[in-house]
């Protein structure tokens, strides 16, 4: 079961070889009296593939090329879009609040919040950390985390682009990043450096021009 679960691992990425793709486009034509197709046990068409490829001795090769783009996309991840340094700073109010979709009930059936109820997560749990954004290419930025690190040691550092395993070396700090930009979205985050602090049940968000700052 191993060995077939990490072929299915690498078949998606194999499947777009040349070389798989003529061997299974191929036209055979048609020979003699058709019957109903049988289909074939997907797995095993998978695993007698990668057999032959690890035969021809480009499996290997190929798993190979695949574990270092892996690797280096952890090491640095794909930096996030649309968001720039601060060149004009701001400060913004963000709401949490979500309406409920449907109504939200307990293991008892009970109802709970009720479909159109206006939720707000900071009523059940505050953001005791402060949260800081930052490109961490730029030396600016970095320097200007560590000394905000040294005011909040808790506050949580997110990068939005750059390579947090060399950065948390550097700090000494653990370091996060904004996977696919999915916190800046969210909180209409554009510029960088920012800071995220709760205010009542708000989020005061602050994008900084340091440059100003320094002035």
């Amino acid at each position: 079961m191993t060995q077939r679960f990490s072929y299915l691992f690498i078949i998606i990425n194999v499947a777009f070889l040349p070389t798989a793709q003529a061997e299974l486009l191929k036209d055979y034509g048609v020979v003699g009296t058709t019957f109903k197709i049988l289909e074939e046990d997907l797995l095993e068409v998978v695993e007698k593939r990668l057999k032959t490829l690890e035969a021809e001795g480009s499996l290997e090769q190929y798993q190979q090329k695949i574990a270092k783009q892996d690797q280096e996309k952890i090491k640095r991840p794909k930096p996030v879009e649309c968001v720039q340094h601060t060149t004009k700073a701001r400060s913004f109010i963000y709401d949490p609040s979500i309406m409920v979709p449907y109504d939200l009930k307990d293991h008892k059936r009970q109802t709970f919040h009720a479909k159109g109820t206006k939720v707000n997560p900071l009523d059940y749990k505050s953001l005791s950390k402060p949260l800081l954004f930052i490109d961490g290419e730029d030396q600016p930025q970095v320097e200007w985390v560590t000394t905000q690190n040294s005011q909040s040691p808790q506050a949580l550092i997110i990068l939005v682009k750059g390579a947090p395993f060399e950065l948390i070396e550097k700090i000494d700090r653990p370091i996060y990043f904004d996977q696919e930009g999915a916190l800046t979205k969210k909180l209409g985050i554009l510029q960088v450096p920012a800071k995220v602090t709760q205010q009542g049940k708000h989020l005061l968000i602050e994008e900084i021009n340091l440059q100003k700052e320094g002035s």
